[in-house]
């Protein structure tokens, strides 16, 4: 038993040592030994490797707040069709391929008080003062960019009807799809 255990021991240490010697001989030059190299160190030899990457499609999507607080309405805003203009979020997209970014809202009616309808269309987006347009494409790019910015206003119909006092919400999705 012990010769037999022995026997393995040795000959694990001779598969490791030369498997030790077959990495160190393949970085030599030309199938010089290290005997050569060491003896000629003047001896000039290139080796190649050949590396090769896959770049996936990358696209980051950077919003500046993810809360907006729109401005109150005025009883002279209610039943216009101009709406009440608030600020909104900054919206920075970086892709290294062509891109399209969205805004939709999360729900067809915003949240409230208890009896209220208020329907998501009353909110309209402002994308880099271009005018007031319901919620959409923001922007689009056939091509990289390593930095583009979107400045969103939002714009507000009121009717007297259907915004009883009280808090609402509404949550906008953006979303950067690039192919």
């Amino acid at each position: 038993m012990k010769a037999t255990k022995l026997f393995m021991m040795a000959a694990m240490a001779v598969v490791a040592s030369a498997g030790s010697a077959m990495a160190q001989a393949s970085i030599f030059c030309g199938g010089a030994t290290e005997a050569v190299l060491a003896a000629n160190p003047s001896i000039t030899c290139r080796l190649t490797n050949q590396v090769s990457a896959t770049v996936p499609t990358v696209a980051r999507l950077g919003i500046t707040s993810v809360t907006t607080t729109l401005n109150a309405p005025l009883a002279a805003d209610f039943a216009t069709v101009g709406g009440v203009n608030s600020n909104g979020p900054t919206l920075n997209v970086r892709a290294n391929a062509g891109y399209t970014l969205t805004a939709s809202a999360a729900a067809p009616t915003w949240s409230g008080p208890a009896g209220s309808s208020k329907p998501a269309t009353d909110l309209k987006m402002n994308v880099d003062g271009a005018g007031n347009v319901a919620l959409g494409q923001v922007g689009t790019s056939s091509v990289a960019t390593a930095t583009q910015d979107y400045v969103i206003a939002y714009n507000t119909i009121y009717n007297w009807t259907t915004d009883i006092p009280g808090t609402y919400s509404l949550v906008v999705n953006y979303t950067l799809t690039a192919p």
